[in-house]
C-alpha cells in the first residue's frame, strides 16, 4: 500500500456543546425558531400554490414556461420572503435575519432533494418537532472558552469548556461557518460547523492490522492477522435495559391530555413527556459515548481496520431482530471509523459483502456450506479447529483480502447464501429458522411473499 506524505488540509468539523440560556434568552430563541418555522411554511405554501396554478393553466391549454414557476433557490426564496413578509408577518423584525435565512436554506435544500428524486415533496413543519435555528458566521462568535455571543440573543453560557474550538479560533487555524441552536429533551445545545486547517498525518504502513466482527451478544470482536484476540466489547443493550423505564414514562404520559387538533396539551402532559424525552436522550448519549470511545481507540492504535460491509437496511427487515440491530448502531460505528481513520492516519477497509467470514475456517481456509446462527462455536470438519465464531470471523477479516479468491465465489456457496442481508430466492427461504438474537445474521432475512 502506498504511504502518503503529510500536509495541511482544510476540513469541516462539528462541535456540540450544551448551553444554559437565561429565561429571557430562551424566549428569544423560541421566537427565532418560531419565525424560521413560519417563514418555511409560508414559502412552502406559496411554492405549492404556484405549482397548482401552473398545473391548472396547463390543463386549460395555456403555455407555461420555466419563468412562471417560483424560484426555489436559496436567494430566490429570500427575495420572495422579503416581498411578502410585511403582509403576512408584521412582527418579522423582532427576530434576526438568520432565522429567515435558515428557513430559505432548508426549503431550498428540500426542494433540490425533491427535484433530484432523493426525497418526497417537503411537508409543513409542526411546532415542537425539530426545534432548531441556524445562525450564520457573522451572527455568532465565542467571547471566551465558556461563553458564546449570538446576535439578538446575547452572551450565552456553555455548560462545558469550548477550548478545543476556541484555541483554533485564537491561533487563526479555525473559522466558524455557522452555528445551530436546538432544544432536545428540555436541554439547549449549540452545534458549530467550523472550517479547520489541520495537518493530515502520514498514512501509516499496515503493520498493525485488525479485523472487526460486529454482533449482538459481543458488540465488537477484534483480532489480528496472527489470531490474537485484541478487542472484545460487550453489548450494553442500552435500549433494552431502559425499556421498562421508558414504557412506564410513556404510560404516564398517555394518561394525560396530550396535544391534538384544537386542544392544547396540559401542563402535566408536558412534564410527563419531558420524562420520556429524558430517557430517550440518556439512551442515545450512552450509545454515542461507547461508539466514539471505541472508534477513536481503533483509529489511533491500528494502521488498517477491516470491517464487514453489512446490508443493515435489509437486515432490519427481520422484525425479530430489528430492535436489537438498530440499538447496536453498526452503521454509525462504520461512519465514525470512516472519518476518524483519515484524522489519525489509519485506513479503513470494507470486506466484500458476500465474503463468508463466519463460515470460513481461520486455520485451514475450509468454508462450510451451512452454519446455523445458533452455533456459537465454529468447529472445522477438516482440521478440527474449535473457536468462537465471532473471533473466527474477526481473524478472517483481518486477513482480508489475502484470503480472497478474486472473481470466484467462495466454497460457502452462492452469493445469495453467503451474502449478509442479500436477496434470497423465495423457494430457498427458511422462514422457521429465525436469526439467533446474539449475532448479526450471515443469512439473508426472510422475505414474505
Amino acid at each position: 500500500m502506498e504511504v502518503t506524505t503529510p500536509g495541511t488540509s482544510t476540513i469541516i468539523k462539528s462541535y456540540r456543546y450544551a448551553i444554559d440560556p437565561t429565561p429571557g434568552q430562551q424566549r428569544a430563541l423560541l421566537s427565532h425558531i418560531g419565525g424560521s418555522r413560519f417563514a418555511f411554511n409560508h414559502l412552502l405554501s406559496l411554492t405549492l400554490a404556484n405549482w397548482d396554478e401552473n398545473q391548472a393553466r396547463k390543463d386549460a391549454g395555456e403555455e407555461v414556461t420555466k419563468d412562471d414557476y417560483v424560484d426555489t433557490g436559496h436567494f430566490g426564496l429570500l427575495r420572495l420572503w422579503s416581498a411578502t413578509r410585511d403582509d403576512v408577518a408584521p412582527w418579522w423584525g423582532e427576530n434576526g435575519a438568520s432565522a429567515y435565512n435558515d428557513a430559505a436554506q432548508r426549503l431550498s435544500r428540500a426542494m433540490t432533494n425533491f427535484y433530484k428524486k432523493r426525497a418526497k415533496v417537503p411537508r409543513y413543519k409542526r411546532r415542537g418537532l425539530g426545534e432548531s435555528v441556524r445562525f450564520t458566521n457573522q451572527a455568532v462568535h465565542l467571547t471566551d472558552s465558556h461563553h458564546v455571543k449570538v446576535s439578538r440573543i446575547g452572551e450565552v453560557k456553555t455548560y462545558e469548556s469550548t477550548r478545543k474550538l476556541y484555541r483554533h479560533l485564537e491561533r487563526g487555524t479555525g473559522r466558524i461557518v455557522a452555528a445551530t441552536i436546538s432544544r432536545r429533551s428540555g436541554t439547549w445545545f449549540i452545534s458549530f460547523s467550523a472550517s479547520i486547517t489541520a495537518l493530515i498525518p502520514t498514512t501509516r504502513a499496515p503493520e498493525r492490522i485488525i479485523g472487526i466482527d460486529v454482533g449482538l451478544s459481543t458488540l465488537y470482536t477484534g483480532a489480528t492477522t496472527d489470531g490474537e484476540h485484541v478487542l472484545s466489547v460487550a453489548n450494553p443493550r442500552n435500549y433494552q435495559r431502559r425499556e421498562r423505564q421508558l414504557a412506564h414514562a410513556q404510560r404516564q404520559a398517555s394518561r394525560k391530555q396530550g396535544p391534538r387538533r384544537g386542544v392544547a396539551p396540559s401542563s402535566r402532559w408536558k412534564r410527563a413527556n419531558a420524562r420520556v424525552q429524558k430517557v430517550h436522550a440518556s439512551i442515545a448519549a450512552s450509545r454515542s459515548n461507547l461508539i466514539h470511545a471505541t472508534t477513536t481507540r481503533l483509529a489511533k492504535n491500528f494502521d488498517r481496520i477491516v470491517v464487514e460491509d453489512l446490508n443493515i437496511s435489509g437486515m432490519v427487515k427481520n422484525h425479530s431482530l430489528a430492535k436489537h440491530i438498530s440499538d447496536a448502531a453498526w452503521g454509525e460505528f462504520v461512519r465514525q471509523l470512516e472519518y476518524k481513520t483519515q484524522w489519525y492516519g489509519s485506513v479503513l477497509v470494507k470486506a466484500d459483502r458476500f465474503y463468508a467470514s463466519s463460515k470460513t475456517c481461520s486455520s485451514c481456509g475450509h468454508a462450510k456450506a451451512k452454519l446455523a446462527l445458533d452455533e456459537r462455536q465454529y468447529t472445522c470438519e477438516v482440521c478440527d479447529l474449535t473457536i468462537d465464531r465471532d473471533l473466527n470471523a474477526a481473524i478472517n477479516l483481518a486477513r482480508w483480502p489475502s484470503s480472497r479468491t478474486e472473481g470466484k465465489p467462495t466454497s460457502a456457496g452462492t452469493h445469495s447464501v453467503a451474502g449478509r442481508g442479500g436477496e434470497v430466492r423465495p423457494s430457498q427461504q427458511q422462514l422457521a429458522g429465525q436469526a439467533h438474537p446474539d449475532e448479526a445474521s450471515t443469512e439473508a432475512p426472510p422475505q414474505l411473499v
